[in-house]
């Protein structure tokens, strides 16, 4: 009889686990369903603000190199930049999120950026921002289903701007990395004013000259020729404009110190710090003032004389011509090369060699500091850089002379605001590009 009663139960009881296994299965095919859907969205969420972040920052470069940031509201190019510089940054938008690098679950998205050229108080625009708005409808979902919904959206906004000091007074000062290793008399070739109003920047204001985005003039070091290095300037003859002959500027050759942060091209021979401050992107930084260290002082120790016969003049000949992938001095030489074009109703146009076809950027694009010139230059110690210049090398000639054209100045006020220091720019533009909102 106990026997029975056993089996007896044990028939009742037989199927409940098949029960609670069918009830399992649902439970877990529904977690994973939401699973899925959670991790979607999530995936979906991470994509669009990327797209969104990556667009806002290529609109802020465009606006950038346009060059608007860089000019005086008297400047009689500015209207037609402004123009120029929203053109610009709207097709730098579409070109980012027409990428598949940029998809959000699989589909290339669009957008219309909206920007802010709000103008300082001077009426120029020194950081001019730009908005774009990212909506992605459509995503498909699997748990959502029991609740009638097939597809969700998901949305993202990223706000980016290119600060420039210049036309600002009171300014929050900036501090570029990779820098060459030139310090530039403040003094334009072009100017129509007499010195010392012939600056590119305004010392006192840091406003920039109308006229000076797109300017070409050489470089030539203010040194004396055979001699080991370069000779303090008097205070009669400081680093400024070379009259008579090409249209031509002084530089000093800065007290370079090594880094081992430099970001070098492994096709360039590792020569002294001088030389690769030049080839590399030398990741000490300067920054608007006096306070630059070493790297603000000008070379009176070592053998840096690139109008000389010792060794540095090679170094900065064998240095210019590999940061610009050049074969020899002079034009042709296998370098990019750069036109105005028709700006300001069109970019600055650089081709690659032996090419036709365009790009937007190049290894030519170089930023070098201004230095002040009003005063006697110091016989040893720190000079003042008042602005940065942004300028592509065209060529370095058989003399160690540079051809540079201007694409961006960025100037600094000798009364800055309380602000920190921002760092930003890099190797090849002194202009901060940067998010303004919240990843």
């Amino acid at each position: 009889m106990r026997s029975n009663f056993i089996s007896h139960g044990n028939r009742h009881e037989r199927g409940q686990t098949m029960i609670l296994v069918a009830v399992s299965i649902v439970s877990l095919l529904a977690m994973a369903a939401l699973a899925i859907d959670v991790v979607t969205l999530y995936v979906a969420r991470t994509e669009i603000q990327g797209a969104a972040d990556a667009a806002a920052l290529a609109g802020a470069k465009a606006i950038a190199d346009s060059g608007l940031t860089s000019l005086p509201s008297t400047d009689g190019h500015f209207a037609a930049t402004q123009t120029l510089a929203q053109s610009m940054a709207t097709s730098a938008v579409a070109a980012v999120l027409a990428s598949p690098n940029n998809q959000v679950a699989g589909v290339a998205l669009a957008a219309t950026p909206a920007f802010n050229f709000t103008a300082n108080v001077n009426g120029a625009i020194n950081n001019p921002r730009v908005t774009v708005a990212l909506t992605r409808t459509g995503l498909p979902t699997f748990f959502a289903h029991i609740w009638g919904r097939t597809a969700v959206t998901v949305n993202a906004s990223a706000t980016a701007e290119a600060y420039n000091p210049s036309n600002m007074a009171n300014n929050t000062p900036i501090s570029p990395k990779g820098v060459k290793p030139w310090l530039v008399a403040n003094a334009d070739p072009y100017s129509p004013n007499a010195p010392p109003n012939n600056g590119f920047v305004d010392v006192t204001s840091g406003n920039v000259e109308s006229g000076a985005i797109g300017e070409e003039f050489w470089l030539t070091a203010d040194c004396t020729a055979g001699r080991s290095r370069c000779s303090f300037p008097p205070p009669t003859n400081p680093p400024g404009v070379v009259t008579g002959g090409p249209r031509t500027v002084q530089y000093l050759p800065a007290e370079v110190s090594a880094n081992a942060a430099n970001v070098c091209n492994p096709g360039c021979a590792s020569g002294t710090d001088y030389q690769n401050s030049i080839q590399c992107a030398d990741m000490n930084p300067y920054q608007c003032g006096s306070g630059n260290g070493t790297n603000a002082q000008w070379d009176t120790i070592d053998r840096i004389n690139p109008n000389g016969t010792f060794f540095s003049k090679q170094d900065t000949r064998d240095a210019v011509e590999c940061l610009i992938h050049a074969t020899g001095t002079g034009p042709g030489n296998g370098q990019d090369t750069i036109s105005l074009g028709t700006w300001p109703n069109g970019p600055m146009q650089i081709s690659p060699s032996g090419s036709a076809s365009l790009i937007s950027t190049s290894s030519s694009i170089v930023t070098i500091p201004v230095i002040d010139v009003t005063n006697p230059i110091p016989a040893s110690g720190a000079v003042t850089v008042i602005a940065f210049l942004q300028a592509f090398v065209e060529q370095i000639n058989a003399n160690n002379n540079i051809q540079v054209r201007v694409m961006n100045v960025a100037g600094c006020s000798s009364a800055p605001n309380a602000s920190a220091t921002i760092t930003g720019g890099n190797n090849s533009s002194p202009i901060p590009v940067r998010l303004i909102t919240p990843p």
